[in-house]
């Protein structure tokens, strides 16, 4: 990925991140930094990865997402809007009774492909499996939160996968850990992925660069399923005014306000180091 790209990318992680923020503010709502930490993966998805048609939403050929981690749903949101699959203005209802884009990802909604929730791992292999008897090219890709692998159910979709062996199927595991020595933290979890079967990496899910090397260093075409541990804790790029005590509460104007400004800010020191 050369400088500009992963700059284009990085404004656009911006403008998603700041969107995520403002909706929080227009609903209300609290507990979003699970949505503020997946922005990199699912921008990288969707601007780099993933094949979607935004003007043909049941295209057969389209890769689908499943969100096991519903706390992102606003970040999935924005990004949808972002690429045109509906207006921009339905951001604001979000939450909202009788809007469009509720807390949990509905298939009504155009961009959603299927509902997400705990263990989505098992939603989006049936997907894989319905995509490969179809004789079809999509891919399935299954976004889940930090510590999913733990969940009822997740080992038992793992080793579903691997028996029924389908190329076609991704799974995204955000971990709290910080790139760098945490990389090697991760080994376990590796290898116990390789045991059953599972081609699998690790990347620093706030940096493009080596998001984009995760997923190059997957083969296509795949002859097992596909997982990529991202680390998306440490120094997050969400600002304070979304941090521990902000989990709590809904965030006020002024906390929007503030944290919009933040965002502008550690975005202009990133482009002045770059």
């Amino acid at each position: 990925m050369d400088d500009a790209r992963r700059s284009e990318l990085e404004g656009i992680a911006l403008d998603i991140r700041k969107d995520v923020v403002r909706m929080a503010g227009v609903s209300k709502s609290s507990g979003l930094l699970p949505a503020l930490t997946v922005v990199e993966l699912l921008v990288y998805l969707y601007w780099e990865f993933m094949r979607i048609f935004p003007g043909q939403r049941n295209n057969p050929e389209r890769d689908r997402l499943v969100l096991s981690s519903v706390s992102a749903a606003p970040a999935l949101y924005a990004c949808l809007s972002s690429l045109g699959f509906f207006d921009r203005d339905e951001l604001w209802s979000y939450r909202r009774l009788g809007g469009m884009l509720q807390g949990y990802p509905d298939i009504r909604t155009p961009g959603i492909d299927a509902p997400g929730g705990t263990n989505g791992l098992g939603i989006a292999l049936g997907l894989a499996l319905q995509i490969r008897m179809a004789g079809l090219g999509g891919r399935v890709f299954c976004v889940m939160g930090e510590g999913e692998p733990c969940g009822d159910g997740l080992w038992e979709s793992i080793d579903a996968a691997a028996v029924h062996a389908p190329g076609n199927i991704f799974m995204i595991m955000e971990s709290a850990g910080e790139p760098g020595g945490e990389m090697e933290a991760e080994a376990p979890l590796l290898k116990r992925l390789a045991s059953f079967g599972w081609k699998a990496d690790v990347a620093d899910g706030r940096d493009f660069a080596s998001i984009e090397r995760a997923f190059r260093s997957i083969k296509t075409p795949m002859r097992e399923p596909a997982a990529i541990i991202a680390l998306t804790g440490g120094s997050r790029r969400h600002p304070d005014a979304f941090e521990s005590k902000a989990q709590d509460r809904p965030p006020s104007l002024d906390d929007v306000e503030r944290a919009l400004s933040e965002l502008d800010t550690k975005a202009g020191k990133r482009g002045g180091a770059a």
